[in-house]
């Protein structure tokens, strides 16, 4: 038989697994938002419209929570809509145990990460009080999921003024997809130097085990440095407005 002894058939390769779609830029999520409303608190939904309007072509979505109930469906619909988000935004009341996630009650950190697990952010950014100490943050780590690649959160109580360099990273990685360290770490310095805010940055293999005693060492120095907030501007210069 002509060709004997080769090969008649190409070598039929094994089919690849589905690609997962293109991960939506940034979820927000506003826990109990008329009563952070109600306190000139609710600074995720300026945020949303502030980078609808300066980023149009980005993918956001915000959640704003009442009841528990309420917030899984609307959490819901945003990942029917938009699937996964590359980052998460969390504005709340909390400490370093507990977020006011909606009127049913406060919620473990741990529950919280679950939460949002479905979403398999990367980056997780929380404008809430003590949310970057380093139990939360661990709790949060290992109950999100391991596309969660990094955390910034304050580890002390978190003051309006405070939350300004968590923003600027944020629009940082939606313009250049990615948040440079050098930066971060300098924003992150002059913003204490100015208005006394502490803003964390913690990578998964930070807060595994055997990372605990440096986490409490870090949860002190945070406490250690906290002196409530102030504007250094305005005590340098008493006539800016």
């Amino acid at each position: 038989m002509a060709g004997a002894g080769k090969k008649t058939a190409a070598r039929r390769k094994a089919p690849r697994p589905p690609r997962k779609p293109t991960r939506a830029h940034l979820l927000i999520i506003e826990c109990q938002s008329q009563k952070l409303a109600r306190q000139g608190l609710h600074l995720g939904t300026g945020f949303a419209q502030v980078v609808r309007d300066w980023l149009p072509g980005k993918k956001v979505a915000i959640v704003q929570t009442s009841t528990e109930k309420q917030m899984g469906e609307d959490l819901a619909k945003a990942f029917d809509k938009h699937g996964r988000f590359r980052s998460v935004l969390i504005v709340g009341h909390s400490d370093a145990e507990l977020l006011d996630m909606t009127s049913d009650g406060p919620r473990q950190w741990g529950i919280v990460g679950k939460w949002i697990k479905i979403f398999e952010p990367e980056f997780l950014f929380l404008a809430a009080c003590e949310a970057g100490q380093s139990e939360a943050v661990r709790n949060v780590f290992e109950a999100a999921g391991q596309s969660l690649r990094q955390i910034y959160a304050s580890p002390v109580p978190l003051h309006k003024i405070h939350t300004a360099p968590m923003g600027v990273l944020i629009l940082m990685l939606l313009t250049q997809g990615r948040i440079d360290p050098d930066q971060s770490r300098a924003l992150r310095t002059v913003q204490y130097i100015l208005h006394g805010g502490q803003l964390y940055r913690w990578r998964r293999n930070e807060s595994g085990p055997g990372e605990e005693l440096k986490g409490k060492l870090w949860d002190a120095v945070g406490k250690s440095l906290y002196f409530g907030e102030w504007d250094l501007l305005k005590k340098l210069f008493p006539g800016l407005k």
